[in-house]
């Protein structure tokens, strides 16, 4: 559920942002009305706590596990210290494979925060945090977002574990596609990604061509399992080039309107 959450916080606020005044009751109604359309069950008060509480927890322990290790980190340097001035190697083995441990949990630890639970897709906090500086790009490249088609139809017929499905595969599909280098999957919100072409190389044409060969393979597939058979869906994208200290919310904006006439289009067709 609070994948959902997150879907529903995040088409509020994009609804908001096309006002200059927003009231708390406008947000509300805006709220209510997205999970309604999901199917959220906004009357579960435990249920929704409890999912809430998912991704606190989540980062309580990285936080809790990244301070323990660079507290061992300070213990071990002290040690390295008294080692090399009594010149024992055999002390400074012991540091140096406690060091290579601790480093292997750190690399545990930061990709636990980095990557989206469900989907294993880089997460929104990558994204927004790692990747992007101060709201701006701080490289040359390309930017797509992807939207699934019908994906409230699926999760209304199919369930939700279906849609979780539906939503891992597109995930490993997108990997397995697009192989150039510099690309990042991410799960933005939803079911929508966003795969970044950090690569200052690709041109707009080659970028282009690669989606919709993509696009066009996954609407030919049939997703099968042990609850479904011969399931098909597809997905909408819009590209845009961004360039060293574009606006992060510009170019997403220009994005998403774009994804959005692709997806009329394909409707039309």
């Amino acid at each position: 559920m609070q994948n959902l959450l997150k879907e529903v916080t995040y088409k509020t606020i994009k609804n908001c942002k096309k006002k200059e005044i927003v009231l708390p009751g406008e947000y509300s109604k805006s709220f209510e009305k997205h999970a309604n359309e999901i199917g959220l069950d906004l009357e579960n008060d435990a249920i929704v706590l409890k999912d809430l509480h998912q991704d606190e927890n989540k980062l309580n322990f990285i936080v809790q596990e990244t301070n323990s290790n660079l507290q061992s980190l300070g213990t071990s340097a002290k040690n390295a210290e008294i080692a090399i001035q009594n010149k024992d190697d055999k002390a400074l083995r012991m540091v140096q494979n406690e060091v290579s441990s601790m480093q292997e949990k750190i690399n545990f630890l930061q990709k636990e925060l980095f990557t989206d639970s469900l989907t294993k897709a880089k997460n929104r906090k990558w994204f927004e945090d790692f990747y992007i500086k101060e709201d701006k790009f701080p490289n040359n490249g390309f930017l797509a977002f992807i939207d699934l088609d019908r994906f409230k139809q699926i999760n209304d017929t199919h369930g939700h574990l279906v849609g979780d499905q539906v939503l891992r595969y597109l995930s490993e599909f997108l990997k397995k596609e697009l192989t150039l280098e510099g690309i990042s999957i991410i799960r933005f919100a939803g079911d929508e990604f966003i795969v970044l072409f950090d690569n200052s190389t690709l041109t707009e044409k080659k970028v282009e061509n690669l989606l919709k060969s993509t696009q066009e393979k996954l609407s030919k597939l049939k997703l099968k399992s042990k609850t479904i058979d011969n399931l098909t869906f597809s997905f909408s994208y819009g590209l845009v080039s961004f360039k060293t200290n574009d606006s992060l919310e510009v170019i997403l904006c220009d994005a998403d309107e774009k994804m959005y006439k692709n997806k009329q289009l394909r409707k039309e067709s």
